[in-house]
């Protein structure tokens, strides 16, 4: 015979503690979700922003050049940006170009943690197990939330200099015509960016190179991993 009831209670319980979870939504941001009898789950909106020059093709092989905007991002948080972003660029069949071999483009890569905004927060504790037609706003509240971002803009390399004007000199530093950006972005509470830098990167894979019409929403878990798509921003 099979003793049920202390697995019931067990089941009870830990399904109590899962649908009495409140749920908070801020604009491009995070929200946590719990999965049955599996423990929470962050799962952050990522805000994705890309253009391409469709009249100019891009290449493979790069040059990265890298600009940490905020200048306070540690040497170890720093070498995760580049080798994400690397890692990025090669599932999107790009590569460094070899020593001493010029690049088809120079790709700059600028990372950092933007000054805190205030977001307005909606709280529900509406029971995630009975009612089904979705959580209903509550008293809302300010929180400030940080802006951690990644962009990724390629422009042609080796491109001519400016030819120079009557009496004067040329300008040997002219920059190439651009030939793609994509920006992504996460907001939050938290000012760190390291813990978002695999993520925002892996966010970028779709869209290098490419035109994303508007700014979009990918749902990414904290591994990195692609959990949805949003057709507008997050709370609207």
């Amino acid at each position: 015979m099979v003793v049920l009831g202390p697995i019931v209670t067990l089941l009870r319980s830990r399904m109590t503690a899962l649908i009495k979870l409140p749920r908070f939504g801020i604009g491009p941001g995070f929200v946590i979700t719990c999965l049955l009898l599996t423990g929470c789950q962050t799962i952050h909106d990522v805000k994705v922003d890309a253009i391409t020059n469709l009249h100019k093709p891009g290449g493979t092989s790069y040059r990265l050049e890298v600009k940490d905007a905020g200048g306070g991002v540690d040497k170890e948080a720093g070498a995760l940006a580049v080798s994400s972003t690397k890692s990025a660029l090669a599932a999107r069949g790009l590569f460094e170009a070899p020593a001493n071999t010029p690049p088809d483009m120079v790709i700059n890569l600028e990372y950092g943690v933007g000054p805190g905004e205030i977001r307005i927060v909606y709280q529900s504790n509406t029971d995630m197990g009975v009612s089904m037609t979705g959580a209903q706003r509550s008293a809302a509240r300010p929180l400030l939330v940080f802006e951690k971002y990644l962009e990724l803009s390629a422009r042609v390399a080796n491109a001519p200099a400016d030819p120079p004007a009557r009496g004067g000199a040329g300008n040997p530093e002219h920059r190439g015509e651009e030939l793609w950006n994509v920006r992504v972005s996460v907001e939050d509470p938290k000012r760190d960016l390291a813990p978002y830098l695999v993520i925002l990167a892996n966010a970028s894979i779709d869209y290098i190179g490419r035109n994303s019409g508007s700014a979009i929403y990918l749902r990414m878990d904290s591994e990195g991993n692609l959990r949805g798509r949003m057709e507008s921003a997050p709370g609207r």
